[in-house]
């Protein structure tokens, strides 16, 4: 039962911590200066629907909107997007099922 408990609060703590890991990624993978690692533009020299937008949610991170805006203006429908799924996320870690399992 206690293994049990501290494999809950594990889970919570990381289901938390997803938008902090995601923005320190974005930012780490931007200020690496990463060459193009998109690999639709590789193959067809033309940008997909996704290129941009980790520069996007560095930016956002930084609160630059309209920087983040101009990367790639997806942007506006992704995070609600990511948001409401984390919110699920948190939802579901705390259902009291958990603890009859």
């Amino acid at each position: 039962m206690k293994k049990k408990i501290h494999t809950i609060i594990l889970k919570r703590i990381f289901v938390f911590s997803l938008p902090f890991l995601a923005i320190i990624l974005a930012n780490a993978a931007v200020s690496a200066n990463l060459k193009n690692f998109c690999l639709f533009k590789l193959l067809f020299h033309k940008e997909c629907f996704g290129c941009g937008l980790t520069r996007a949610f560095a930016a956002l991170s930084r609160f630059e909107f309209s920087k983040a805006y101009d990367y790639n203006h997806l942007i506006v429908i992704i995070v609600p997007i990511l948001l409401i799924i984390w919110f699920f996320l948190i939802k579901e870690s705390f259902k009291k099922d958990n603890y009859n399992e």
